[in-house]
């Protein structure tokens, strides 16, 4: 009855490819594509304690209390790493009509290294009941 009254909302989305050249990533690189999302990392260390930085950018809102999970699968095996931080929300950007997060994982110096040489076929991002499966970029 609403949609009578004020009318159907057609919203044409983005594709990742045109939000990709909205974005400018100073650190890091693509590493995960999947229609619903698109992950870019980095790496940084901290008195020889190491973290993944995720910029998770979602066509679906998430958020925690309880941190989230990301797994790097492939033929070399599989290695997840937990969320160093467990309370997170993500925040809607206009300009990209995606919803944006940034998250720290904790990972070791040897994940770096199979991460940063592509050991992996695909990325799985999970986080409560939400469950993101992205190819390797």
């Amino acid at each position: 009855m609403l949609k009578k009254i004020f009318g159907a909302k057609k919203t044409n989305l983005m594709t990742n490819e045109e939000v990709e050249k909205e974005m400018k990533v100073e650190d890091g690189q693509k590493l995960g594509v999947s229609e619903e999302m698109l992950l870019f990392g980095g790496f940084q260390e901290l008195n020889e304690y190491y973290f993944f930085e995720g910029l998770f950018v979602s066509t679906k809102r998430f958020k925690s209390k309880v941190g989230a999970t990301i797994i790097f699968s492939g033929k070399q095996g599989t290695y997840s790493l937990p969320s160093a931080i467990q309370e997170f929300d993500c925040d809607y950007a206009k300009p990209l009509q995606r919803h944006v997060a940034q998250i720290s994982f904790d990972v070791t110096k040897a994940q770096i290294k199979k991460i940063q040489a592509g050991h992996y076929e695909t990325v799985e991002f999970k986080v409560k009941k939400h469950s993101f499966l992205m190819t390797k970029a």
